[in-house]
């Protein structure tokens, strides 16, 4: 016969251990970034307090893929929807090859492409309730907002279309004619329409998209409402950013009505806000219905805009950060930047990591973090960290766009094949870094800031490598800047 004091005994191990397990269980449940996102984590988005909705699209198509379902429940709550499109998608070189029967498509098969893609938007827009008139096309080139936003800033050094072959709008539908492809005259026309409307709800393009187009649009539409809240205080509308391009977004990749649409798990890994609209059966018809109207797309990419039709939208919030004070630290060495009250500095941006091919083989590829902060004499430092030790056979760069009350500065910095106007990057481990006087980018109350890692050929298929999201810094709190 067994002792009767044996069972206590038992006891207490085995209640530790359930509460070791119960505890484990608990703490990935309520620690998000350590497990993958499920649709319970995604915030749902009220549409209540909004009346003037606007929609921004760097390609005919993305405003729907994005955002089809937003667009009818606002129209659904009789709210006033704008969806402006900054390029007609006229670059789209097999697109056009497949539609024009023409192994080399002429300019102006690409400008007949763009022509044609507006018409999809239309249909499109209709479809989901949305008239003409609430449609502005920008007409700037398909592929080229990275150049306008890095090198052809002035509207005296525009970019050239290789495939249009032109450098401004050749289309009769343009909101504004007289501007060329410049990202002066870019910007300017996002602001005017924001004065002109004043949306109170900004939908465009999420930061960490990996399309060119996406990511430049993102940028150019945060900086128009930064500088309209910086001279209209009043001003305060709401951003979310949907996202179409990453490779492991969507995912499933597929026609899949009943999934709901998740944040890759890499994003999820460094940012759990993450929100939502869900559409009823009738919403989600309509929203594969309107996607068919592209059919110029869909012989070569059926299976990625079919991966849009699900029982949800995605977005998240992009924000601006504040440069943060050095009161000690190393520059080279970001993970000694100290605060004032004795925190470590963190990063103003985090990448995911091991989320491609290359950089999974490579870690010297991989970016990480981004860092920067203001150190002493006015010098802003700037520190890109790799997952792995910084090879010198790859390119590093750290870019910078300043805004002060005269206009927009730009700065790059190389760790090698520097033009004139760059500066040396300090490589040291697993850190990029280099510290830039303010005073020569005009004392800039606002920053807009990013890192790539590239192979340094424009010869070679690889090109670009890894890139940040490019994070926006206010210089000082946006009170002290008013």
């Amino acid at each position: 016969m067994a002792d009767k004091n044996e069972h206590p005994k038992l006891f207490i191990p085995i209640t530790l251990f359930a509460i070791t397990i119960i505890g484990l269980f608990f703490s990935v449940a309520f620690n998000k970034r350590s497990r993958i996102p499920v649709s319970l984590d995604l915030q749902p988005i009220s549409l209540q307090n909004y009346q003037h909705i606007m929609i921004f699209a760097p390609h005919c198509d993305d405003e729907t893929l994005g955002a089809g379902g937003l667009i009818q429940e606002a129209l659904k709550e009789n709210k006033d929807v704008t969806v402006v499109m900054e390029t007609n998608g006229d670059g789209y070189l097999f697109a056009t090859m497949e539609e024009f029967h023409r192994l080399y498509p002429r300019a102006q098969d690409f400008i007949n492409m763009g022509s044609i893609r507006q018409q999809e938007t239309l249909r499109a827009l209709q479809t989901l309730g949305l008239s003409a008139e609430h449609v502005i096309f920008l007409g700037y080139p398909d592929r080229g907002t990275p150049a306008l936003w890095l090198n052809n800033w002035s509207e005296n050094h525009p970019y050239f279309s290789p495939y249009t072959r032109t450098d401004r709008s050749p289309y009769p539908m343009t909101f504004n004619p007289q501007a060329v492809y410049a990202g002066q005259d870019l910007l300017g026309d996002i602001r005017t329409i924001l004065e002109s409307y004043r949306p109170d709800l900004i939908i465009f393009p999420n930061p960490s998209d990996v399309h060119p187009d996406h990511w430049g649009l993102s940028a150019f539409v945060r900086l128009a409402v930064y500088l309209m809240r910086q001279t209209h205080p009043d001003y305060q509308p709401t951003l979310f950013g949907y996202l179409v391009h990453r490779p492991d977004f969507p995912f499933p990749k597929g026609y899949y009505p009943q999934d709901a649409l998740l944040p890759p798990v890499k994003l999820w890994s460094i940012d759990v806000d993450w929100w939502k609209i869900n559409l009823s059966p009738a919403d989600i018809a309509n929203k594969e219905a309107a996607i068919l109207q592209y059919r110029s797309q869909l012989t070569l990419l059926h299976t990625l805009m079919m991966s849009f039709v699900r029982p949800n939208e995605l977005f998240n919030q992009p924000e601006p950060v504040v440069l943060s004070d050095i009161k000690v630290g190393n520059l080279t060495q970001p993970q000694t930047w100290t605060a004032e009250n004795g925190s470590l500095i963190p990063p103003i941006q985090e990448d995911p990591v091991n989320d491609f091919v290359t950089r999974q083989l490579i870690p010297a590829t991989d970016l990480v973090s981004l860092y920067a902060a203001r150190g002493s004499d006015n010098h802003l430092w700037a520190c890109a960290a790799l997952r792995g030790i910084i090879n010198p056979l790859f390119t590093y760069s750290i870019e910078l766009l300043a805004v002060d009350g005269k206009g927009v500065h730009h700065h790059y910095s190389l760790n090698k094949h520097l033009a004139p106007g760059m500066s040396l990057l300090q490589v040291k481990g697993k850190y990029a870094c280099d510290e830039i006087d303010l005073a020569g980018l005009g004392n800039p109350w606002l920053l807009f800031i990013s890192a790539e890692v590239s192979d340094g050929s424009t010869s070679s298929p690889l090109g670009l490598l890894d890139q940040t999201a490019w994070q926006a810094v206010y210089n000082y709190p946006l009170s002290q800047i008013r």
